[in-house]
């Protein structure tokens, strides 16, 4: 098997010259195995903080949302498996059920011409929900944060943690132990 890195390298390489942008109902966009398989053990909707969302007295900007997070999917049959963009799914998704959105609502979306491989949709789904993690920190409390990147994360056989697997270090050559991916997140590496 193709080792992923360079899989990945590829991918990204080639990114724009193998999507095209559609206008796609929400309706036909569902999530992909891989996004269902991590979220199994860990989903980060779980952690989010809850409120009641009035943005039903709001110009909330929908369309908008979908062209800042966007979702990033491949054709399967009728439907578009979305590999990024979960975030932006649920909120349309929600949006459609309180009636914001009419339920045929089209949303533009960026669409992969070729299915990528079991390993590099799993990457894909990875480097989407620790960008948004560890970057866009959409969670801040600590033991949030380990809890969801040692439910994502494989650890490798015989390292000390999932900062040493080949999988972590895919994304974050530098952040190798805990105590540098704590100062990185500027929290304290006591929880993480």
């Amino acid at each position: 098997m193709e080792n992923v890195d360079t899989e990945l390298l590829r991918f990204d390489d080639s990114l724009f010259e193998q999507i095209d942008v559609l206008q796609v109902k929400i309706s036909a966009l569902i999530t992909d195995d891989a996004i269902d398989e991590i979220f199994k053990d860990a989903n980060p909707v779980s952690g989010l903080r809850t409120s009641k969302q009035s943005v039903s007295d709001s110009a909330y900007l929908f369309n908008l949302l979908s062209i800042q997070s966007p979702i990033i999917c491949y054709r399967d049959r009728k439907r578009f498996k979305a590999l990024t963009g979960c975030f932006t799914l649920i909120k349309l998704r929600a949006a459609i059920a309180q009636h914001l959105l009419p339920s045929d609502h089209a949303v533009m979306v960026f669409v992969l011409r070729k299915k990528p491989s079991v390993a590099l949709r799993r990457s894909i789904v990875l480097f989407d929900l620790t960008n948004d993690l560890l970057a866009k920190c959409f969670i801040s409390d600590t033991k949030k944060i380990s809890f969801f990147l040692r439910a994502w994360f494989r650890k490798d056989e015989g390292k000390k943690s999932i900062y040493q697997s080949k999988e972590w270090l895919t994304y974050f050559p530098s952040l190798n132990t805990s105590a540098k991916v704590a100062e990185y997140l500027s929290i304290s590496k006591a929880d993480l």
